[in-house]
C-alpha cells in the first residue's frame, strides 16, 4: 500500500540506525496482526523477528521464531574473520526471549542456543525440507554418467579419476583448508584422485582474500597439480558437478543445516563432512553422510579414503536419493510444524 507519509520523517531520519523503512514495517505488521488475530504466528529469522518482540509490548499474541543461523548468539567457534557485536548479541537474545516458542532447523542449531543460555525445552527441533527443484527428473543413472563425462571434459581432468566436489562460498568458516589439508594425505596413498573446489571468492577483513590463502596452501602442501578451483557455478550446473564426483566434501565449522549436503544425496553422492553439520544426523541415517567428529586432518582423510574405497553403483545412488527424499519429506516435516503450532496454541496468550 501506499507508505504512511506520518512515517515517512522517521524512517529518512533513523534510516543509518534502524535500516530501511523500519517504521513503515513495523506499522504495516501491527496493523496485520490486528486485522488477522491468529492462534500462533511463526516467524522466519530474527530480522523479521524484532518486530514481532517489539509489537508484543502493545498486543497480546502468541508466536514462534525459526532460528536457521549462529552468529550474533554470543557463542564463539574460533574460525577467522567471525563476526561479532555484544549489540546485535543483546537484541537477538531479546527477540528470542520475546517469542513462545523457538523452531531450530537441526541439533547443531539447538546446541548453539543451549550454549548462548536458552532452555533445551522451548527449543523444537525439525529439519528444513528438500526442494523439488534439488531432484532430478531424468533417470539417474544416465545424469551421473552424462554429468561425471561433461565435468570431467570441462577441467580436462583424466577419465578413471576419483573426483572429490567442494561446493561453498570461499569464505573462512567453511573450512576448505581442512578439507586441503586431507587431500594432500589421500594423494599419498591415492595419486590419481582430483579435486575441484567451486564457488566465488570472498574477502574477509582480517583474512583478505579466501581463495588466495587457499592457494598459497596447496602451494605448500604440493597438491597444485590435483586441484582445481573452479569458480562460481551457474545454479542449473550445480546438481550436475555434485553427481559427477565419487565424494562431496563439507568441512565446515559450522552449518546450521547445509542444503548442499542434501542436493548431493538427491544427485546420488555421499558427503564427507565434520560434526558440526545440521542436516548431517538425518544424511548420515540416508547413509548419504560420513560424520568426521572434530577438524583433524587425518581423520578427515582417513574418512575420505574409506568412502573412496567403497564406490557406490547405481543401485546405491537410487536408493540414497529415495532415503533422502522420505527423511526430508516437505508433508512428513508439515505436519510436524504443525504439531509444534498446536502446542504453541494451548499456552495462555501473554499479559
Amino acid at each position: 500500500e501506499k507508505r504512511n507519509p506520518w512515517l515517512w520523517l522517521p524512517d529518512r531520519l533513523l534510516k543509518l540506525l534502524l535500516g530501511r523503512r523500519f517504521f513503515t514495517t513495523w506499522f504495516a505488521l501491527y496493523r496485520y496482526l490486528r486485522q488477522t488475530r491468529c492462534d500462533v504466528y511463526m516467524v522466519e529469522g530474527d530480522g523479521l523477528g524484532i518486530f514481532l518482540a517489539l509489537l508484543r509490548t502493545v498486543l497480546r499474541f502468541r508466536w514462534v521464531i525459526c532460528v536457521h543461523d549462529h552468529e550474533y548468539l554470543g557463542v564463539l567457534l574460533g574460525y577467522p574473520g567471525e563476526p561479532s557485536s555484544p549489540t546485535r548479541e543483546r537484541v537477538k537474545r531479546w527477540v528470542l526471549r520475546r517469542a513462545d516458542g523457538i523452531r531450530a532447523n537441526s541439533f547443531v542449531t539447538r546446541d548453539v542456543l543451549v550454549r548462548a543460555g536458552f532452555n533445551p525445552q522451548g527449543i523444537t527441533v525439525i529439519p528444513l525440507h528438500y526442494t523439488a527443484r534439488m531432484r532430478t527428473d531424468a533417470d539417474l543413472a544416465a545424469f551421473r554418467a552424462g554429468a561425471r563425462a561433461e565435468i570431467i571434459a570441462r577441467h580436462g581432468l583424466p577419465p578413471d579419476c576419483a573426483l572429490l566436489i567442494a561446493m561453498c562460498r570461499l569464505t573462512p568458516f567453511k573450512g576448505i583448508d581442512l578439507a586441503l589439508r586431507a587431500f594432500a594425505q589421500v594423494l599419498r596413498e591415492r595419486p590419481a584422485v582430483r579435486m575441484i573446489v567451486c564457488g566465488g571468492d570472498r574477502v574477509v577483513p582480517g583474512v583478505g582474500s579466501y581463495r588466495a590463502l587457499l592457494e598459497r596452501l596447496a602451494a605448500e602442501l604440493g597438491v597444485t597439480q590435483a586441484l582445481i578451483f573452479a569458480g562460481n557455478v551457474e545454479p542449473g550446473v550445480v546438481k550436475r558437478y555434485y553427481a559427477a564426483a565419487d565424494l562431496h566434501l563439507v568441512p565446515s565449522y559450522i552449518e546450521t543445516f547445509n542444503y548442499s549436503a542434501v542436493e548431493a544425496a538427491l544427485a546420488g553422492t555421499r558427503t564427507v563432512m565434520t560434526d558440526r553439520i545440521g542436516s548431517g544426523r538425518w544424511l548420515e541415517r540416508c547413509g548419504a553422510a560420513i560424520v568426521v567428529p572434530g577438524r583433524q586432518a587425518e581423520d578427515f582423510a582417513a574418512a575420505i579414503l574409506r568412502g573412496l574405497s567403497q564406490p557406490g553403483g547405481v543401485a546405491q545412488a537410487q536408493e540414497l536419493m529415495r532415503r533422502t527424499v522420505a527423511e526430508l519429506d516437505v508433508d512428513a516435516l508439515a505436519a510436524r510444524v504443525a504439531e509444534m503450532l498446536q502446542r504453541c496454541a494451548q499456552v495462555p496468550v501473554p499479559a
